[in-house]
């Protein structure tokens, strides 16, 4: 698992990457933060470093093994009573929001949870669905959604390692079906590319619907991958900078505890 720590910490940031990504691209999130806050992204399965492994295709054991590679992070750690947030960028954000319903009933859940490129979960499929299709079918229509980054477009043969990931991902997507009534009793920050092709500002805004909490969109001049743009980083640490060192004040309230471990 990889880690940005800081000697004041006080927030850990859980990140979740995008549909047959690598978490380790959210380490560069380090300069865009604010000072304290720590960046934890992680791996799942059949991803990354953990390419070599069978990748989950229920999204009910991706959020048993989020919370697992939490739980293992916080083992022996002195702050584990610090607050935490999630973030989750496509599949991601999709991940996050189930991982934090989760948490909840846990008694654990986290400071804010923070999604990116992905409508709200209650909202329609923005498209035809892929993951039934062969591989260059498959390949084209993630293409004309600009779902898939273009360096990867361009070297078939990397392409083709990382399909089975993809693919696996894109079926939780395309057959999620929405069933919680509750709304989540934590803050939601959205962020959306206005290029996007695979949301909209309607889709974006719905998210206010899966909160009791504070909600907030912000639209970026960018596409669906936007991590590392300027404009975003500018944005999410705004938006972490808002809750703030005194949060650590907070992990003891009703509701807000350590992470799990």
């Amino acid at each position: 698992m990889t880690q940005v720590s800081s000697p004041e910490t006080w927030l850990t940031l859980y990140c979740l990457p995008h549909a047959g990504g690598s978490a380790r691209p959210y380490g560069r999130l380090e300069g865009a933060v604010p000072r304290g806050v720590r960046v934890v992204p992680l791996e799942l399965p059949g991803h990354g470093r953990r390419l070599r492994e069978r990748p989950l295709r229920d999204i009910g054991q991706v959020v048993v093994e989020v919370i697992r590679l939490m739980g293992e992070d916080r083992e022996g750690r002195q702050d584990q009573g610090q607050p935490f947030a999630l973030f989750g960028h496509s599949f991601g954000a999709l991940v996050g929001y189930e991982t934090a319903r989760r948490l909840r009933q846990l008694g654990t859940p986290p400071e804010l949870l923070l999604v990116s490129a992905r409508n709200s979960p209650a909202w329609p499929l923005s498209h035809e669905p892929l993951h039934l299709l062969p591989d260059p079918s498959f390949t084209a229509g993630l293409s004309r959604m600009g779902g898939i980054p273009q360096a990867l477009l361009a070297e078939p043969a990397v392409l083709h390692v990382y399909l089975p990931s993809l693919r696996a991902d894109l079926r939780m997507v395309e057959t999620y079906a929405h069933t919680h009534s509750e709304p989540l009793d934590v803050p939601v920050a959205a962020f959306a590319g206005l290029r996007d092709r695979l949301t909209d500002p309607a889709g974006m805004r719905a998210w206010a619907e899966q909160t009791s909490h504070p909600f907030d969109l912000t639209l970026l001049r960018a596409g669906h991958f936007f991590l590392d743009e300027p404009e975003f980083g500018t944005a999410l640490s705004a938006r972490l900078g808002r809750i703030g060192p005194p949060a650590v004040g907070r992990a003891t309230e009703p509701g807000r505890r350590s992470a799990p471990h």
